[in-house]
């Protein structure tokens, strides 16, 4: 019986990240400050760093090949 490792390809997350986008469109109002960009008390908002906008990106995921999604390499046979 072999010993499965992290598969060395998705690194044990047993997908793997195609692309991903962003772009001002894409960008949301800050939760934490509600697009003021600071706190109440003036301070830089930790959130969006002041900006008043956070990025959303989108990333697309394929199954890894190597490991067929389990995350270990070799695949173990109980699998």
């Amino acid at each position: 019986m072999t010993k499965s490792e992290s598969c060395p390809d998705c690194h044990g997350k047993g997908w793997i990240e195609l692309g991903g986008s962003k772009s001002e469109e894409e960008a949301r109002t800050c939760g934490l400050c509600q697009g003021k960009g600071s706190t109440p008390t003036g301070k830089e908002c930790s959130g969006c760093r002041g900006t008043g906008r956070i990025e959303v990106r989108t990333v697309e995921q394929q199954r890894c090949l190597k490991c067929n999604g389990t995350g270990r390499f070799p695949v173990p046979e109980e699998l």
